[in-house]
């Protein structure tokens, strides 16, 4: 019996999901779409699609790029030139 009452509960997610789904491709009330469930990560955002900040990073580069271009060392850390 306990056998029973474990593999039911842990059933149940599945069950309820099947029940969902065919819910949605049936009435017109219930619409599921993979849209709805997008893979995010904190401090990120969304990990697939595009960006609304696409633009502004690609401009970044653009600078970053252009800059070494013209300059191509890269700025040195620390004290530079005489030291007393």
């Amino acid at each position: 019996m306990t056998v029973l009452i474990t593999l039911s509960i842990l059933m149940a997610p599945f069950a309820v999901a099947v029940a969902l789904g065919w819910a949605a491709h049936r009435s017109t009330g219930v619409r599921i779409n993979l849209d709805q469930f997008r893979v995010s990560a904190p401090m990120r955002g969304r990990l697939s699609g595009g960006s609304p900040d696409a633009p502004r990073m690609q401009h970044e580069l653009d600078a970053i790029r252009t800059r070494f271009e013209q300059q191509p060392a890269w700025p040195a850390s620390g004290a530079l030139g005489e030291r007393r």
